[in-house]
This record gives C-alpha cells, sequence and structure tokens, in this order.
C-alpha cells in the first residue's frame, strides 16, 4: 500500500519547487533515480558511525539536483542520529577571507546545527542539554547516586573531565574541554550568566582573547584561520553527547571560483585542501563532509579548483579513465558527478508530483498517461533546440501546468498543455 503524503508536506514540497528551491521536508516522496550516487553515500555513513570521515563533491549542471542530493543524504543521517548542518557559500561566507567569511561560515554552521528532535536549525542548546542529562543519568546508574546528593556533583565532574581531557590531544581541544566544563558548571550552580559566556564563546561570537580570559579562562577564541579545528572538535563532542557523529553540507562551493582575486582563490582553495586532507588522511573522526559544486567551478584551468594544483593532482580522474579504458564509474571517486535525470525517471516525478497536487488542492487531476509523454517530450524538444532546460525548469513548469489545469476546468486539458509546452 503506497504511504499517503500529509497535505502539509505535499504543500510544502510544491510550493518550495515551484519557487526554484529544495524543501527541506517531503524529499522522500518525490525522490527518483540516483539509486548509485546514494548507495555510495550511505557507504560514506557507515564509515563515519565506525569512528572515521568521508568527503564528496557533488558535481552537476545548476539545477541538476545537487543541492536536493544532498538534502535527502542530510535528512537520511538525522534520521540515523546524526548531528546535520548546511551553509550556502557566498560572498560573505567562504572558507576564510580578509572580512571574517570564514568566521562568518563557522557561525552558519552553528547555528543551523540540526538532530531529528530538532529538525531546523538552532540545535546546540539541545545536544549540550543532552550531553549533561546522560553524564548524570549516567552517574544515578552506574554509582547510585542522585542529584543532590554531597557526592553527586563530584561524580559527574569526575566524568566531565574524562571527557574533556579525551579531547586535549586535538588542536584546541583543552580550551574547548574547558568551555564545555563552565557550561555545566552554570548548569549545576544555576548561574545563567557563565552558561551564556560559555554558549557565546561555541557559537564562534567572542571578538577578542582578552573578553573570552576574562569571562571563561582560556585564551583561544574562534577566528578565520582555526574555525575548521572547531568543528573537528564538535564531531568529536556530539558522539560524546550521544550522537553518531556530525554531517557538514556545504551548497555552493562554486562561490570560490567567482572570487575575482587569484590570492583570494587560492587561500580558499589551500583551506579546502586541508579539509580535503583531515578527512582522508585520518585526522578527522565522525565527520561527514559534502559539497557541491559545478562543473564549471571544479575544471576551470584558469580559476577552477583544477586550477589549484594540489587539488587537481588529487582529484582527477586517473590515465585509465581519462583514456577511455574504464567505461563504469567509480562511485568510490571524491567526486561524484550527477547526469540528468532520464525521461524514464522524470516520468515516474511528474506522476509523483500530480499525486501531491491532487493531495493539496482535493481533486482529481485530469492529466493522465499521454499528458505526461507529451510534456517531457516537448521539455526536451526544447533541449535539442538548443534552449537549455534543466530538471529544475522542467520541475517548475509541470507545476505551472498542473496549476493551470486544476483552475482552469472550464477549458480543454489539451489547450492548456499545448500553450505551456
Amino acid at each position: 500500500m503506497e504511504e499517503k503524503i500529509p497535505k502539509a508536506t505535499a504543500a510544502a514540497v510544491l510550493n518550495s519547487l515551484k519557487g526554484g528551491v529544495v524543501p527541506r521536508v517531503g524529499l522522500e516522496y518525490i525522490m527518483v533515480g540516483r539509486r548509485c550516487e546514494i548507495q555510495a553515500l550511505l557507504q560514506d555513513v557507515s564509515i563515519i558511525e565506525n569512528g572515521g570521515a568521508a568527503f564528496r563533491f557533488i558535481e552537476g549542471r545548476y539545477g541538476s539536483g545537487k543541492t536536493f542530493l544532498m538534502h535527502a543524504l542530510r535528512n537520511h543521517v538525522m534520521e540515523k542520529n546524526f548531528v546535520v548542518t548546511d551553509v550556502e557559500l557566498s560572498v560573505d561566507k567562504r572558507f576564510v577571507g580578509n572580512r571574517g567569511q570564514g568566521l562568518a561560515t563557522y557561525r552558519e554552521l552553528v547555528r543551523n546545527m540540526a538532530v531529528n528532535a530538532c529538525p531546523d536549525a538552532g540545535a546546540l542548546r539541545l545536544i549540550l542539554d543532552k550531553w549533561i542529562g546522560n553524564l548524570e543519568n549516567e552517574v544515578v546508574q552506574t554509582e547510585g547516586l542522585v542529584p543532590g546528593h554531597e557526592s553527586f556533583d563530584f561524580a559527574v565532574n569526575k566524568k566531565i573531565y574524562e571527557v574533556t581531557s579525551s579531547m586535549e590531544e586535538r588542536v584546541n581541544g583543552f580550551e574547548f574541554g574547558k568551555v564545555l566544563a563552565a557550561y555545566y558548571k552554570g548548569h549545576r550552580t544555576g548561574d545563567d550568566e557563565l552558561q551564556r559566556k560559555a554558549f557565546k564563546w561555541l557559537c564562534g561570537e567572542y571578538k577578542t582573547k582578552t573578553d573570552a580570559k576574562n569571562d571563561l579562562g582560556v585564551n583561544v577564541i574562534v577566528t578565520d584561520e582555526n574555525w575548521y579545528d572547531f568543528m573537528k572538535l564538535f564531531a568529536d563532542f556530539v558522539v560524546k553527547a550521544g550522537y553518531a557523529g556530525l554531517y557538514i553540507c556545504f551548497d555552493e562551493l562554486a562561490t570560490l571560483y567567482t572570487i575575482p582575486s587569484k590570492v583570494g582563490r587560492e587561500y580558499n582553495y589551500n583551506k579546502l585542501l586541508s579539509i580535503y586532507n583531515d578527512a582522508l588522511q585520518g585526522k578527522a573522526n565522525h565527520l561527514g563532509i559534502i559539497m557541491s559544486v559545478t562543473k564549471e567551478a571544479m575544471h576551470d584551468p584558469a580559476k577552477g579548483i583544477f586550477s589549484f594544483e594540489p587539488l587537481r593532482s588529487r582529484l582527477s580522474e586517473t590515465d585509465l579513465e581519462q583514456a577511455g579504458v574504464i567505461k563504469l564509474r567509480d562511485m568510490a571517486s571524491p567526486i561524484i558527478k550527477l547526469s540528468q535525470l532520464n525521461p524514464g525517471e522524470m516520468y515516474v516525478l511528474v506522476e509523483k508530483l500530480t499525486q501531491m497536487h491532487e493531495i493539496v488542492y482535493d481533486y482529481e487531476s485530469s492529466l493522465e498517461h499521454d499528458d505526461f509523454i507529451y510534456f517531457l517530450k516537448a521539455q526536451y524538444a526544447k533541449n535539442m533546440r538548443g534552449n537549455e532546460v534543466t530538471v529544475r525548469d522542467m520541475i517548475r513548469n509541470y507545476i505551472t501546468l498542473l496549476n493551470l489545469t486544476q483552475q482552469n476546468k472550464n477549458k480543454p486539458k489539451e489547450e492548456i498543455l499545448y500553450a505551456t509546452s
């Protein structure tokens, strides 16, 4: 029996797709194709769960489904008890910049942290409180102590020390652990101001080391240069808080390609290289990273990622692939290249969209098999005539067709279909 789609979810999906953006909910109802890509990414998830790290680029044209695939994976790993976060890179949010763009990226990633119990964003406080709750429950269960007992706080503090001291081997791990301990102290003593300061530090909101020293006794703050070290610390911490790991989605990596200064681009590419190396060399744990990028932004020899030789040498195809000796796709490659959905997959998608439209507007669409075929043939014919039509464009065009046929029941559907195709 086919799963019933909630009306609110169907409406959210259609509204998002009509507006040209990827919906945050309901992706599972419209996922078609991408079987090989999804299997490869799920293998990465298994590696991360077991303490490893994974890094992937999703490469494709604008409108080919890069962001859709990332969001679908985001929703899946969140259901598997991961902490997930995402950021759309822009002029103001990069890996590094002379106006704090790297720090802005970090702040956005912390703000956008989400878990299954808080799926939209803003989950950091929930994660911290879950960590405290787990520690206190562990003391109750293993030592038979209860809150209020004179030895309870000592036992919890001992466990906090065990957690924080295990992070000291990481860069800035000592300070990170010290701030976590301060957050717990604020919780235990009812000092809301101390908790607020610790939370502010974790969010990268301190502007000077002096202020952080005065408030929390630490000599380090999150900066444009070190922010990624703190994301690795968060990956360690969320596992100690009871989650499976941390998964980070970077959208619009093509932003780096548009940086006008060669020096500025190469600073960002060098930071990208260090993140990539960390994941593949075992310097990060329980961390997954996925980035969307256009083919042009990846391969352009003058300004693209491949213009930076250390990245090109790591990411370019092998000699066998370039020579065409290997006809199959290597799904373990760091770059997953998305092709357009084929006509059969698009047919399934328009069927699903029709079903959603019927649910939202409580009617039975007059569009059927022959109409789907006619619409799709007309869309693909535009590409053959040189008018580029992406999957995103086809979806928006089809939702428009659904809207018009539903709103104008007095007109023959053929009249609308021919006019819109």
